[in-house]
């Protein structure tokens, strides 16, 4: 197994680079063409205050927006000849309110999407999410969720699954399996484990483990028993702890409203994570 197609999110931040950093990076290692996507978003601010903006206002905004894709674009490109990777670049140009579901259908084609972590303190902040939420509910495709902090680089290449023995954990280990292949050391983390039984056949997580190492990975079980702290404090406590760099998980999904999207532990390692984090829905 081996990711051959894949896609990163432009867009003019200066957290953009990192995000086509890591997308280069695993191209580079699994021999991937890599898709850039940029945006020329549309104004639709009229529709909704019911004013008509004066033409050259609107055509200004247009050319700052034009402007901004075509340098997003041009960056990737430069970055992506100086790597030596095969590599496509795409505009997508619509109005805002399309632009989640125009991206989720994108990245329906292609192994994996990279994209940004929204940042709570930037002003496009419920747009970011939009984008997020629609890749990850959307596509059937999973995420790879780049910090807005950025990346760091680790002295060990420690890979953390989330493992809950659910399905969408366990889709999210499989659609990363290429990158745990690649890390030195695979922790398979059990918070709060249940009592040993016959649903498990034994110590909960200790299946996958010898499933993964039927893939070459060298994985191991570690369990933390924390009940009187919520599962997502216990799950960025044990990365920042053992110096981890990349969490692999499940996202959980509830309601459509913004702010109800994920669910608890989903949106708390969203909303605080501190390295890049593997989500397959």
């Amino acid at each position: 197994m081996s990711y051959k197609d894949l896609m990163v999110h432009l867009d003019s931040s200066d957290l953009c680079a990192e995000r086509v950093s890591a997308a280069i990076a695993l191209a580079l290692r699994e021999g991937a063409r890599l898709t850039g996507v940029a945006m020329e978003l549309e104004s639709t601010i009229s529709t909704y205050i019911g004013i008509d903006f004066p033409s050259s206002l609107t055509e200004a905004q247009k050319d700052i927006v034009k402007k901004s894709a075509a340098s997003a674009l041009e960056k990737f490109e430069t970055a992506a000849r100086e790597a030596g990777i095969e590599y496509e670049m795409r505009t997508l140009r619509c109005q805002a309110t399309k632009a989640a579901s125009r991206l989720a259908f994108f990245a329906r084609h292609a192994d994996m999407t990279f994209i940004g972590q929204p940042n709570p303190d930037s002003a496009g902040r419920a747009f970011q999410e939009s984008l997020l939420e629609a890749v990850l509910h959307r596509s059937g495709r999973p995420v790879y969720v780049v910090p807005y902090i950025g990346r760091f680089e680790a002295k060990i290449r420690r890979a953390v699954i989330a493992w809950d023995g659910s399905k969408k954990a366990v889709r999210a280990v499989n659609d990363a399996i290429p990158m745990l292949a690649a890390r030195e050391q695979v922790d398979v983390l059990v918070v709060n484990p249940k009592t040993r039984s016959d649903d498990f056949g034994g110590q909960q997580g200790e299946n996958l483990v010898d499933h993964l190492s039927r893939h070459g990975i060298k994985a191991s079980v570690v369990e933390r028993t924390h009940p009187e702290v919520s599962v997502d404090t216990v799950i960025l406590n044990y990365i920042s702890d053992v110096g981890a760099d990349l969490l692999v998980m499940g996202a959980f999904g509830h309601s459509r409203l913004r702010e109800k999207t994920f669910g608890g532990v989903t949106n708390s390692i969203l909303n605080q994570m501190t390295v890049p984090v593997v989500m397959s829905e």
